[in-house]
């Protein structure tokens, strides 16, 4: 029992988010509730403990399965190319890093204590994967033969950077690389970890999706993405679509 001097928190809302689907495809793999993927993004305010705790409770009512992925690549190579020394790039990854795995383990602590459903993964830990390098292969392919595929990465990072200056195309190189270790997650979950079918989970659609469509090989037909826009609107408001 809490003793009279703890705050327990506020009871959770059975909708704590408004689902919106990317397509009617999406729409059905969400209904399966098979698999659920969510993303979070180092350095990111929007993914507070709490947002992320909230995340979880709503996932485990949808879906059968549960993991939360944490990108861990080429953070230290977009501060540098924002204008950082190495070592100042390279400590403040690190601090990034140490802050998000903090927040997800206090979180699952929070959420989901004795939940063998839900599993934190490292993109790090992905990459390895057969079917990870399986579909990074054809990407990566696909990115070398294919400029419809080529402008669309491009267009995506040039919009996540805005007009910041890049006069020797560092951001840009560095933006490519971080997509580029992203996407195999964010077209082929299912490919990639084993799955029948996965929902990437994102509170913003990232205009990759869109104008990959068509464009590429590599969407699994399992695969899924919603966007999820919080019901309590005294939370913090999403941050820049896309933003790492």
């Amino acid at each position: 029992m809490s003793s009279p001097t703890e705050l327990e928190p506020p009871p959770e809302p059975e909708d704590a988010f408004d689902v919106l689907p990317f397509t009617g495809s999406c729409r059905r793999v969400f209904e399966r509730g098979e698999h659920a993927l969510i993303g979070i993004s180092a350095g990111n305010s929007y993914f507070s403990q709490e947002r992320i705790a909230q995340l979880l409770r709503w996932a485990q009512r949808h879906f059968a399965e549960v993991d939360v992925l944490y990108a861990d690549l080429h953070l230290d190579t977009m501060y540098m190319a924002s204008g950082g020394s190495r070592e100042h790039a390279s400590s403040r990854a690190n601090r990034a890093l140490k802050d998000v795995r903090r927040r997800i383990r206090r979180a699952v602590e929070a959420a989901a204590p004795d939940a063998g459903n839900v599993r934190v993964r490292a993109l790090s830990q992905c990459t390895g994967l057969p079917g990870y390098r399986d579909v990074a292969y054809r990407l990566d392919r696909e990115h070398a033969t294919d400029p419809r595929v080529r402008r669309a990465c491009e267009e995506h990072v040039r919009h996540v950077i805005g007009a910041q200056p890049d006069p020797d195309g560092a951001r840009l190189r560095a933006g490519l690389a971080y997509l580029r270790a992203e996407l195999p997650l964010l077209l082929s979950t299912p490919r990639v970890l084993g799955l029948p079918s996965s929902v990437c989970c994102y509170h913003a659609l990232m205009p990759i999706l869109s104008r990959l469509r068509g464009a590429t090989s590599c969407f699994h037909p399992g695969q899924g993405h919603v966007i999820l826009r919080p019901v309590d609107r005294h939370l913090a408001s999403p941050e820049t679509v896309g933003s790492p």
